[in-house]
């Protein structure tokens, strides 16, 4: 006998294949009600097969109902599987990578990577060759002329997967054993929504109906006017979509899509997800329960989901994580960089801050925040040694915590050794460490798989390096998925594979775009023209059926394709089949498809918050700083919002822990150089005045860094002799150095506030006596930026305020001085400039805001790209301000 395929159609819009499939299995085999397990059904899934069960006994309407045996065909041969082990796949894949990395021929490519891809592709081959004749299939290739890459795969699966024991065979194997069950008792078998196929399971069901009736279902052609309309857009190749357009047109005068499809080209991702976290609140406000996000574009998801949960809506997590990005395996990677590079700061300062490791993380929180500090303010960037000495004279012993943290170190051995070896130390490292990975779900799980490997690869005796194991450790950390099993929802978060043959009420597609729909194939060392020569499927045929299960997903309910419009400031285009589907209904009913609009969830609970209801903040007077140097006056003219977040809430970011000498390192050192310098009364003839600045300039590098102050010494040294002549020029011209870093201060009446201080610090103040006795002074501001940037400033001085600012504070003129770059010319503040008014502007933004003047967050995009502040302050989401003093203020702005 033939496998029997029936098409059905729905008894009623909108119901799936697995509902109508119920109705035909009662309906032919009315007689054995209700006793229905003499017969089998394959589901694509177990999920599917809970849903079916539920369709089955709804259905039905009996008191009792002994359902069909429903099972997926993996788990079928499961059960017949052979209860001896087979090789594990960790061992396989260490067998695969011990011959690979002695092939010099590869060149540099990662040999795990490679390794673990031709492991894949070597069982597909055996998943596309065990329902035929093998031996011809390899005949053939081997006549034809392959290419390495070619080469190469079938030559791995040579060696791995033709002895019967790789997972493809053992799963032929098991399906045997399934056939000859089948053979000795006859039992009517179906199946629906089974997707492709491999050449085994379809040889497999075609032996099968030698011995009993096998029959497949799909939906009819024309189950809906829906389903109809998505497969003439979506499946059909000929004739043109303008002739298929005009032939769903005559069969439906209504557009069937319209009213159960709708779109959502989203501005960015906030927006997307907001608007699809919207659209299942309106669908469970009209009572619809089961609801799928397929999650095409899993950081969105990730969002739609947490914005669901503020909303009180629970969601199962089907998609999950892979292990390698979950907390517990963060831990366990910032140790292991911690024993690779000395504890370098970061990790250290995460470990510690760990829930995970050394005891109850209460007990040390503010011990550990003491030493963070002490690191950053003393520029201890990494080092056990020197982590070990500012520790003790901060805390005057080691406390237990990093010295069990040191003593773990210290005794994770790294010579060369096993696989095992390596996960064997890991572990031991970790019970030195007091881990309580175990009480965490997903550290349970990356515990469970490291005991799992060290099994396996028990009798590996392959030797690796620390960095070889280590890059074996990820990609197994990589491989493995983790999903939060303590949630029970019936909306769920899934993939598209996944969602196949099962029943939902209303779907979304998140990530409906050409990046995600269908979907890319996954990058790897082999090309799809590889693929399609070893006779494996390929993108194309992928997305064949990605579209044939959506189609099939879509007929179900209500449905939502949703998408970034804009990806990166660049346009992102919907997915071709959204834009085949925009094009037959634009020309089929003359009108485009309907879009989500912008609206809120309801009322609930925990609503969503709005995204611009928010005002800008406001101070009270007390609140207002009472000293103002002229980068507090910058920031505010800046960004009113960052003047809040620095000079109001008093928020700075902490000093980094870093002993490389940065470019603000080195324009501190060039401060530091020049101050001493002038002190010390250099002689005015050149080539003395230069030996004395080399000398301050070698003392002063001496005592930073040596691998990064190298580089900045040099620079410095082609610059120092025209600096000597740019200072001798001054000297010249009757200007005589006065003092460096010099402080000035002027009290000051502001309106609602009182009396404020402003004050600044110079780097340099020079004095000129004339001829008539006049005395003029002269502040100088060194620079280690590009004279361009500083020319810009001078051009509009009322919005780059600092010379401004010093000049009339010490009443004098005022000039940036370049030494980045020869030859070092003074740029000087033009003489008409109006210091005054710029200077007067300060206290009356003061007074504005002491009036109540909101301070939004205005930053121009230069100022946003280096602000500290740019994660608090959402820009562009403030709220008008309302009242007139805020208007008023906003306007001084």
């Amino acid at each position: 006998m033939a496998i029997a395929t029936i098409s059905l159609k729905p008894d009623r819009q909108g119901a799936s294949l697995p509902a109508a499939v119920a109705r035909h299995l009662l309906d032919h085999h009315a007689d054995r009600l209700p006793d229905l397990s003499g017969l089998t059904v394959l589901v694509p899934n177990q999920r599917a097969g809970q849903d079916f069960a539920r369709l089955l006994a709804h259905a039905a309407g009996l008191p009792v109902l002994i359902p069909p045996h429903i099972v997926p065909l993996k788990s079928w041969a499961a059960d017949r599987a052979d209860a001896r082990p087979g090789e594990a796949q960790a061992r396989r894949l260490a067998r695969l990578h011990g011959v690979l990395r002695r092939e010099t021929w590869l060149g540099n490519v990662d040999k795990w990577a490679l390794a673990n891809e031709l492991l894949g592709l070597a069982d597909e081959l055996s998943a596309a060759r065990l329902g035929g004749d093998v031996g011809s299939q390899i005949r053939a290739l081997q006549t034809a002329a392959l290419d390495r890459e070619t080469a190469l795969i079938e030559a791995v699966w040579q060696a791995l997967n033709t002895g019967g024991n790789d997972p493809q065979a053992r799963y032929a194997a098991a399906l045997e054993r399934v056939l000859a069950q089948l053979a000795g008792a006859p039992r009517p078998l179906y199946g629906y929504a089974l997707g492709t196929l491999t050449a085994v399971e379809q040889q497999f069901l075609e032996r099968c109906a030698g011995h009993t009736a096998v029959t497949l279902f799909e939906l009819a052609a024309d189950s809906s006017a829906l389903t109809h309309s998505l497969q003439q857009a979506w499946q059909c190749t000929e004739p043109p979509i303008m002739v298929r357009a005009a032939g769903v047109a005559s069969a439906y005068t209504n557009t069937p899509v319209a009213a159960r499809i709708s779109l959502n080209p989203a501005p960015h991702l906030e927006a997307e997800a907001r608007a699809i976290a919207a659209w299942v609140a309106l669908q469970l406000q009209d009572g619809k329960r089961d609801l799928a996000l397929i999650a095409l574009d899993r950081e969105t998801a990730r969002r739609v989901r947490a914005l669901l949960e503020r909303m009180t809506v629970r969601v199962a997590d089907e998609t999950g994580w892979t292990l390698s990005t979950t907390a517990a395996a963060a831990v366990i990677d910032r140790w292991l960089e911690c024993v690779a590079s000395d504890f370098p700061h970061t990790e250290l300062l995460d470990l510690l801050k760990s829930p995970f490791l050394l005891g109850e993380l209460a007990l040390r929180q503010d011990a550990v925040l003491q030493l963070e500090l002490a690191l950053r303010r003393q520029g201890v960037a990494q080092g056990m040694a020197d982590i070990q000495r500012l520790a003790q004279g901060q805390f005057g012993a080691l406390p237990p915590w990093l010295a069990a943290l040191f003593g773990a170190r210290l005794g994770f051995t790294q010579t060369r050794a096993p696989l095992a070896v390596w996960v064997a130390r890991l572990l031991d490292s970790l019970v030195q460490l007091d881990a309580s990975l175990q009480a965490d779900a997903a550290g349970a799980q990356v515990l469970e798989t490291l005991e799992g490997l060290r099994q396996d690869l028990g009798d590996d005796s392959e030797k690796y390096s620390f960095g070889e194991w280590r890059r074996w450790l990820n990609l197994a950390l990589e491989s493995a998925n983790f999903s939060d099993a303590s949630v029970a929802s019936s909306i769920v978060l899934t993939s598209l594979p996944a969602a196949r043959g099962r029943v939902f009420e209303a779907i979304a597609v998140i990530g409906a775009d050409a990046r995600h729909l269908p979907a890319a194939p996954a990058p790897g060392l082999f090309s799809q023209a590889t693929r399609a020569q070893l006779g494996l499927s390929t993108a194309a045929a992928e997305a064949v059926a990605a579209a044939a299960d959506l189609i099939a997903l879509l007929g179900q309910g209500n449905a939502l394709l949703s998408w970034q419009a804009w990806h990166d400031d660049e346009p992102n285009p919907a997915s071709p089949l959204v834009l085949r589907l925009q094009a037959l209904h634009l020309a089929a009913w003359g009108s485009d498809l309907p879009q989500q609009g912008d609206a809120e969830p309801p009322a609930c609970s925990s609503s969503l918050p709005s995204v611009c209801t928010q005002a800008a903040p406001a101070v009270q007077a007390v609140q207002l700083p009472q000293r103002y140097a002229p980068t507090a006056y910058q920031t505010l003219l800046d960004c009113p919002y960052r003047f809040f977040v620095k000079s109001v809430l008093g928020i700075r970011e902490l000093d980094e822990a870093d002993d490389a000498l940065d470019k603000s390192d080195y324009g501190n050192a060039l401060h530091r150089i020049l101050k001493n310098f002038h002190d010390r009364q250099p002689p005015v003839e050149r080539a003395a005045a230069l030996a004395r600045l080399v000398e301050v300039s070698a003392a002063e590098f001496a005592g930073l860094p040596a691998y990064t102050a190298t580089v900045w010494a040099r620079r410095w040294a082609a610059i120092q002799p025209a600096y000597v002549d740019a200072w001798l020029a001054s000297e010249a011209a009757g200007w005589r150095y006065q003092s460096g870093e010099t402080a000035f201060e002027m009290p000051y009446a502001v309106a609602g506030l009182g009396e404020i201080t402003l004050h600044g610090r110079i780097d340099r103040v020079d004095r000129r006596t004339d001829a008539g006795g006049g005395e003029a002074l002269a502040v100088i501001d060194y620079k280690t930026g590009a004279s361009q940037g500083l020319k810009a400033r001078l051009k509009n001085p009322a919005e780059a305020v600092q010379l401004p600012f010093y000049a009339w504070l010490a009443e004098a003129a005022a000039a940036y001085l370049p030494i980045n770059e020869t030859p070092v010319v003074l740029l000087a503040l033009d003489g008409e400039t109006d210091i005054d008014a710029i200077c007067r502007r300060l206290p009356a933004l003061l007074a504005a805001m002491a009036a109540g003047a909101a301070l939004p967050a205005g930053g121009v995009d230069g100022v946003c790209q280096h602000c500290e502040a740019r994660g608090l302050c959402r820009k562009g989401m403030w709220e008008e301000a309302a009242a007139a003093p805020a208007a008023a203020g906003k306007a001084a702005y």
